[in-house]
């Protein structure tokens, strides 16, 4: 990655959408250990000059889900920041992994608001999102090909 594209990225967090929100009780036992499956997904809109993260969340016990959690959260990139980013020639957007990583971990804390405020109340309020290594999912530059109408909404 350039020195240039290294800098500071402008964006505004522009827009979240809870995408699923389900609680199977029937698979929920508390007595049982549990586990997570975590799932991210990038998007872009060239239109637009946005970017998306798309984050799954599946708690689980005995390779079956109890709840899933699907949250899109849309970042507008300041003009000059998209045009850092993007390599008109390929149609392609690339985000430093650093910058993917902050927006990655954006959503994430907005999916533990979400979390909170759906389970407040239930047998399920204690269920924490646990810290994630994004290192794990995020180890190198996003690129985003040819995204420009793929992603509608964002």
């Amino acid at each position: 990655m350039t020195k240039e594209k290294e800098q500071t990225l402008g964006y505004t967090f522009r827009f979240i959408e809870t995408l699923e929100f389900e609680i199977i009780e029937d698979a929920f036992d508390k007595e049982k250990p549990g586990n997570l499956s975590t799932h991210l997904q990038f998007g872009s809109n060239s239109e637009k000059q946005t970017i998306a993260v798309t984050c799954r969340f599946q708690f689980m016990q005995e390779e079956k889900p109890f709840m899933i959690i699907v949250v899109k959260c849309i970042f507008e990139l300041e003009e000059s920041a998209w045009n850092r980013l993007l390599d008109e020639e390929q149609m392609r957007v690339t985000l430093p992994v650093r910058f993917a990583s902050h927006l990655a971990m954006t959503a994430i804390g907005t999916i533990r608001g979400i979390l909170h405020e759906k389970t407040k109340g239930s047998k399920f309020d204690r269920l924490i999102l646990p810290p994630v290594d994004l290192k794990q999912i995020v180890s190198k530059d996003i690129v985003l090909e040819n995204q420009q109408n793929k992603d509608k909404e964002s």
